[in-house]
């Protein structure tokens, strides 16, 4: 019998037929439904804080110096403040900053919400380092400005004298009051002031600037200072008091009507027709004295005058006093690189240029001379001059 083939009776073959039939049409209807991968339906544990912090949603804040961020007060000591801002580690404030916040820090409880600064993204321990002081500060130029809104009186320490008035203190912030600002007592007071705290109100406040200023004056508003500027005007002479003596002037009050008083300045250059060396010599503070307005600055209220344009003019008549060829005494006022000025009267100086002297030979500051004019020029204001030689001649015995 032949083994690789199989007689297969009809009816058999028919059989057959008909399974692999439907074999075919069942492999053709799995073709057609496309196989589906079951979903797990179960969460693998998180291997790593992306993991956790991917599964959660939770979003860690990051910081930059100098943000403004919002914390909430975790604990609080007189040597401590954590606070809770959305990190992953606390906000801190630096234990340097806690002696000047203690009247803000005694004030605050266990889940209060507060604004910081960003001082340092990360210290040792990976906390956020913050400053609550620099947040004060903000809210202070806010209370101040509305102070100078409403010319309301604040308290200020006294720090210091300095030039042309007093460095005070206000809750922390460095603040100026000037000379003509102050009062008598406070400026007969001087140096002896420091520490002393006084009422004053704000006249500028700038934080971009940092710029600070108080007044102790009686403060006008709006209204009544133009009004008082509209009755001044360039060239009208007032009585001033002297309220303060400065390197570069005067500072004065100057009386306009009816007591109302305006601040003013005579600066150095318009003491004296004469070179002013030091404002102090003409006047004293307290002192009445009558000024001239030179300047009005509408703006802030302040008037520029002058002294010295009370008295007559010294050049005026300089051809009247001096002459070409004539031989004068003066007194060496100053040195400069292109020559030695000689004061002949008050206010009028003669120049001897570098060139007419011999190297070596010129003479010193608070020296007599004796010299000869050899140009006068009133509209320059100029007289130019040469010194007289006393040399005795070669052969002269």
């Amino acid at each position: 019998m032949d083994n690789s083939k199989v007689i297969m009776s009809g009816k058999a073959r028919s059989s057959f037929a008909r399974q692999n039939a439907k074999i075919k049409d069942q492999n053709a209807a799995d073709k057609a439904v496309p196989l589906v991968k079951p979903q797990k339906t179960t969460l693998s544990e998180p291997q790593t804080m992306e993991d956790l912090l991917a599964q959660t949603g939770y979003q860690i804040k990051g910081f930059k110096r100098g943000d403004i961020i919002t914390g909430t007060v975790l604990s609080v000591s007189a040597h401590q403040l954590l606070l809770d801002i959305g990190g992953k580690g606390e906000g801190v404030v630096h234990e340097k900053e806690m002696p000047h916040i203690i009247d803000l820090v005694k004030n605050l409880k266990i889940g209060d919400t507060i604004s910081v600064h960003v001082v340092n993204t990360e210290n040792d321990r990976g906390q956020v380092v913050v400053s609550l002081r620099r947040t004060a500060m903000s809210k202070r130029w806010e209370l101040l400005a509305e102070k100078l809104k409403s010319r309301e009186d604040v308290e200020v320490t006294i720090r210091e004298l300095s030039k042309g008035g007093f460095l005070v203190d206000y809750q922390g912030l460095r603040g100026f009051i000037p000379m003509s600002q102050a009062n008598q007592d406070l400026v007969k007071g001087g140096e002896r002031s420091s520490g002393r705290r006084v009422k004053a109100k704000v006249i500028e406040a700038d934080q971009e600037v940092n710029r600070l200023v108080f007044s102790q004056r009686p403060m006008l508003s709006a209204e009544e200072q133009k009004a008082v500027l509209s009755k001044v005007k360039i060239g009208d002479t007032y009585t001033a008091e002297a309220t303060g003596i400065v390197p570069f002037g005067v500072f004065v009050n100057v009386t306009i009507a009816d007591d109302l008083q305006l601040p003013g300045l005579i600066h150095i250059s318009e003491i004296a027709w004469e070179k002013v060396e030091n404002p102090g010599d003409y006047c004293k503070v307290g002192q009445k004295i009558d000024v001239k307005v030179i300047g009005v600055d509408e703006k802030s209220g302040k008037l520029t005058l002058s002294l010295k344009q009370l008295l007559a003019d010294p050049w005026e008549d300089v051809t009247k006093v001096f002459s070409v060829e004539q031989v004068v005494k003066g007194t060496v006022a100053r040195i400069s690189p292109y020559g030695v000025f000689v004061s002949l009267l008050p206010g009028i100086d003669g120049l001897v240029h570098i060139s007419k002297m011999a190297p070596g030979e010129e003479p010193k500051v608070g020296e007599e001379v004796e010299c000869t004019i050899e140009e006068i020029n009133p509209e320059k204001r100029k007289i130019s001059l040469s010194l007289v030689s006393h040399a005795k001649p070669i052969g002269y015995r």
